[in-house]
Formats: C-alpha cells, structure tokens, sequence
C-alpha cells in the first residue's frame, strides 16, 4: 500500500503544480492586455486546470483513504475547504472565458478578478502545505 499511497502523492504534486503554473501563466498572459491571446488561455484551461482540478481532489481522496491518520490533522480540513474555493473561482472565471465576451472592459475585470482570487487560494494553500 506504500507503492500506492506515493503514487498518488506524486500524481496530487504534479496536478498542483501544473494547475499553480497554469493559473500563474494565464495571469501573466492578461497582463499583457492583448485581445488576441484569449483563445491560448481557452486552451490553457481546458487542457490543463480543468483535468487537474478534477484529478487533485480525487487523489487527495484516494491519499486519505489509504491513510486515514490525515483526517485527524486539523490542516488537511483547512486545506480542503481552500482547495474547493479555489475550484470554484476556476470554474467561475473558466465560465466567463466561455459565455462573455472579454472584450467588454467590466466583465474582462471580473474575469482577471476571479483569475487572481483563485491564484491567492492557490497560494495559500501552498503556504499551508510548505508550513506543515
């Protein structure tokens, strides 16, 4: 069970770090204010953060079942409950980059807005992960 628990760990490390990496390069990519790379950020999302904001919760569950001394570490519940709020400003900027036009000035806010909220969750969660 060792041989599993360590895979999903590997498997759970990876889809943060990519799910970071990709939140961090769409935030980089708007900086730039270029109209033209929305659909690159489409693609970044869909190819990248939408698989791994469904893989790192499910890993994280297949971890806890195979280590049940988890739950009682007060952090991982903290964690949890940050790791969905940081899936739900994906999905809701992802739904903004899908049904809106960008291209109005208040709603392109509102998107980098959601972007930015689920890049500070995705932070926090890293300092609570680094500090345990």
């Amino acid at each position: 069970m060792e041989l599993y628990y360590t895979l999903n760990k590997i498997l759970h490390l990876l889809g943060m770090a990519s799910w970071f990496g990709v939140a961090l390069a769409i935030s980089i990519i708007l900086s730039k204010k270029d109209d033209s790379d929305h659909a690159l950020v489409l693609d970044l999302s869909t190819k990248v953060e939408m698989p791994a904001s469904f893989f790192i919760p499910l890993t994280g569950i297949l971890m806890m079942i195979d280590n049940t001394n988890l739950l009682y570490d007060g952090w991982i519940q903290l964690k949890i409950a940050i790791g969905l709020i940081a899936i739900a400003f994906t999905h809701i900027s992802r739904a903004y980059l899908i049904h809106k036009d960008l291209g109005n000035a208040i709603t392109l806010q509102k998107f980098i807005f959601y972007r930015n909220m689920c890049l500070a969750v995705l932070t926090v969660i890293l300092i609570i992960v680094g500090y345990k």
